[in-house]
């Protein structure tokens, strides 16, 4: 039967396990990047997860859940450039923030975190859902878990609606055309390609998911 909450030591394993899945991804990321951008956006993200897979396996047994997040996020910004490094780590460092002092993630703090990635990463990257950014996957799973139902609030149930939402939203961001960042002076060249940032969110929400039910 799947856990009914995310202890601290499940967050670190977790996030271990969205490491390797965006490690999967990387060529594949690459390649969305390379359309409308550097084309190492892969590269990135994999930098990225390398570096927050070192500090939490370094992280005290004592650590709390928002000590993850916060760790996280530091670690992934300070491992990257770019705006993803800025986004992705300012997404973990707030809802470590928000969630300060939390034992466990339940439902309600699954709320509370994807909520305040939402508010973080609209603040950060001055975007809004539409624009062609990750935001646009941040925003449909913050209001798949909003909008569950109460008779599906459970914990794996909230996660996979949120997943699912994610990735749905990441591939309708082909298309739409980019409103800020580089990629917004390319005009029509960005229809048929998926926000890079988009995917790679989807991914971390899946790869949390399926670590969820199989754990």
């Amino acid at each position: 039967m799947p856990k009914l909450n995310i202890t601290p030591a499940d967050l670190r394993r977790i996030l271990c396990f969205v490491a390797e899945a965006i490690g999967k991804e990387e060529a594949y990321l690459n390649s969305l990047d390379g359309a409308i951008g550097d084309g190492d956006h892969g590269i990135t993200m994999r930098v990225g997860f390398e570096a927050v897979k070192a500090t939490v396996g370094a992280l005290d047994a004592s650590v709390t859940i928002d000590g993850v997040l916060t760790e996280s996020g530091a670690a992934f910004m300070g491992a990257t450039g770019g705006a993803i490094g800025v986004l992705l780590g300012r997404m973990l460092m707030s809802a470590g923030a928000a969630l300060q002092g939390c034992k466990e993630i339940g439902t309600s703090e699954l709320r509370v975190l994807l909520n305040s990635m939402e508010t973080a990463v609209a603040s950060a990257g001055k975007a809004k859902p539409g624009d062609k950014t990750i935001l646009d996957a941040v925003h449909a799973a913050n209001q798949a878990v909003a909008t569950t139902a109460e008779a599906d609030q459970s914990l794996p149930n909230m996660l996979s609606r949120a997943s699912l939402a994610a990735g749905t939203a990441a591939q309708n961001t082909a298309g739409m055309r980019a409103r800020v960042g580089r990629a917004s002076r390319l005009g029509d060249r960005v229809l048929g390609h998926p926000d890079p940032g988009a995917v790679s969110f989807s991914i971390i929400m899946r790869a949390m998911a399926q670590w969820l039910e199989e754990n």
